[in-house]
């Protein structure tokens, strides 16, 4: 219990109620600025075509496709789809109140293609921010949908809705809204030059190093000289040449993944740009709504306490 001023005591529970509501607020303001940034974000930057895409942070839209044609079977409801996240989730009883548990849950990580009109892109979905319009909630009595209860007829009536299934897919085909770090390797692209090749080999072969004595160590002494070095040199340039031109021989790929600023998210949807926009900055008026009513409440709960403040007599 705390003092305020006039001498009123602040009870313990109406300490942690203000509390409370300048969380919620500070909490609420903050979102309104995430989602913002976001909806500013998805509106600003340009739907590049995949084949001349720049390299870097990058929007791109296109069909979905499974990686090698194997298509991904969902684990709760066992739909095909290139992309899942499922929850299950236990209804927990305590006291008078229930909630639900996640018992388990699970995420597929498997890359899967996305195509336009220009060319194919592989997406690496980890750490990306999935928004998808196939999400479905069911109930039932079991740890997972489908199984075999062997409960008798009155236990199975009595707890038909003990677990709530949560599945979210893309399937196949689906148009795909993506932004993330887009990069492009192969057909010549992005290749080392000789020298900073040569020195990858080397430090490869460093790693072994009796291997270079034994290639390399002409007056069998142990130990690679000055000369012996120069040879080491020729062979790994050499060698880097070999790689430099198998890697031009490579097709062009364009891979989209999450990118390492936190400030640039990696985002999936199977919205289009425009819904996705609108749907963000909806997020952004809730969360204004939350800072609008959390800090009513708190003026309403101090004037209140002002005007208890005011009648209490003073000794």
């Amino acid at each position: 219990m705390i003092s305020v001023q006039g001498g009123a005591p602040l009870h313990d529970n109406q300490l942690v109620f203000l509390i409370a509501a300048c969380l919620v607020a500070l909490i609420c303001f903050w979102f309104v600025f995430h989602y913002l940034r976001r909806a500013r974000l998805i509106e600003d930057i340009p739907t590049s075509r995949i084949r001349s895409a720049a390299q870097g942070y990058a929007e791109i839209v296109g069909t979905v496709s499974p990686a090698r044609n194997k298509e991904l079977a969902a684990p709760l409801s066992g739909h095909s789809c290139v992309w899942y996240s499922y929850k299950v989730q236990r209804l927990q009883k305590s006291g008078r109140s229930n909630h639900w548990k996640t018992v388990e849950e699970g995420t597929s990580n498997q890359y899967f293609v996305i195509q336009d009109d220009t060319d194919a892109c592989i997406v690496h979905p980890e750490g990306a921010e999935v928004m998808t319009a196939h999400s479905r909630t069911w109930y039932g009595n079991t740890p997972r949908p489908g199984q075999a209860d062997t409960r008798n007829i009155l236990l199975r009536v009595l707890s038909s809705r003990r677990y709530r299934y949560i599945e979210k897919l893309i399937h196949v085909h689906d148009i795909i809204y993506a932004l993330g770090s887009f990069g492009t390797s192969g057909g010549g692209r992005n290749i080392p030059d000789t020298h900073q090749m040569t020195g990858q080999v080397i430090r490869e072969w460093r790693q072994n190093y009796n291997e270079i004595l034994k290639r390399f160590d002409q007056d069998g002494n142990g130990e690679i000289d000055l000369q012996e070095w120069e040879a080491v040199r020729e062979a790994a340039r050499q060698e880097a040449e070999m790689r430099r031109q198998e890697m031009a021989r490579l097709p062009t790929a364009h891979a989209l993944s999450r990118t390492s600023d936190k400030h640039h998210p990696f985002i999936i949807s199977t919205f289009s740009q425009k819904t996705l926009a609108k749907k963000f900055r909806c997020y952004a008026l809730l969360n204004l709504a939350g800072v609008t009513a959390s800090v009513t409440i708190l003026i309403a709960y101090l004037q209140d306490w002002q005007n208890f403040l005011a009648m209490t007599p003073v000794n």
